[in-house]
């Protein structure tokens, strides 16, 4: 009877530990995970959800599965990484170890737009040369959201959007006055 009673006692136990790891937030679950030669990347956001124009980091963790999952330290200034957006060019930002989490590594930045963004990490560990690419999106790590979306209780666009839209805005009366002053006969810019 007493082990039919801890037989049941550990299933229940092994269905609540099921349940609770179930209703995890997703954010230790927003990284990409990899397998680079003898080497384990998870990569993503520092800071899950990433939002826009708040302070962040690309993080890159590294550990060797087949020595107990061994965190690889020493890495901060043995690769470079990488951050770009939208198809434009990469900027390089500099790697640092975190404190108190052996193998991982961030390289601060702001993103200030909304998006995917691809993180490139490269160089050598323990000798291995690695290059490798991630991009965030479905499946992968999260891309970085709107701030918008949880601004109450009005919501304000980001200064680079505001700074973009006045730009827009300036390049457009600037065609307008060049065309009414070329149409004007009496405009010191039409040639007689």
């Amino acid at each position: 009877m007493r082990l039919l009673v801890s037989v049941r006692t550990a299933a229940i136990g092994a269905l609540l530990g099921l349940l609770v790891i179930g209703l995890l937030p997703p954010t230790a679950l927003a990284h990409e995970r990899r397998d680079v030669g003898k080497y384990s990347f998870a990569v993503g956001f520092n800071g899950e959800p990433a939002y826009q124009g708040q302070p962040n980091a690309a993080l890159i963790t590294v550990t060797v599965p087949s020595e107990d999952a061994r965190p690889v330290e020493g890495l901060a200034d043995a690769l470079k990484a990488t951050i770009a957006f939208g198809g434009g060019p990469p900027k390089e930002f500099k790697l640092r170890a975190v404190f108190g989490r052996p193998g991982a590594y961030v390289a601060d930045f702001i993103p200030t737009r909304a998006g995917a963004y691809i993180f490139n990490f490269s160089g050598a560990i323990e000798g291995t040369p690695v290059n490798e690419r991630f991009e965030s999106g479905p499946g992968r790590f999260n891309n970085v959201e709107s701030v918008e979306a949880i601004q109450f209780p009005e919501a304000i666009p980001p200064g680079n959007d505001v700074a973009r839209i006045a730009r827009a805005a300036d390049d457009r009366a600037t065609a307008a006055w060049v065309c009414w002053h070329l149409s004007s006969p009496s405009s010191p810019l039409v040639w007689q």
